[in-house]
């Protein structure tokens, strides 16, 4: 079984459809149809080590920020801020 059902054709990546459903056998996307249903302007997914969440965006003037390999990137004031 395929694990994208593609249209006759595909213009744009939105076109395509992923089947979030599907028994993926422990390979990775098993909350993915629940992120996206919780999704708002803004937020981001990142992997926090153990699966992938949503990250809501932070407080007006907050930088992206990562603290290296290993560490969850999260919103920040910056530096002398």
């Amino acid at each position: 079984m395929s694990l994208l059902v593609l249209p006759k054709t595909v213009g744009t990546l939105s076109a395509l459809e992923i089947d979030v459903d599907k028994d993926w056998q422990g390979f990775g996307i098993a909350n993915l149809k629940e992120l996206a249903a919780g999704m708002h302007k803004g937020d981001v997914i990142v992997h926090d080590g153990i699966r992938i969440v949503k990250l809501s965006p932070g407080s007006i003037g907050d930088e992206f920020t990562s603290g290296g390999s290993g560490h969850l990137t999260t919103w920040k004031a910056p530096p002398g801020a």
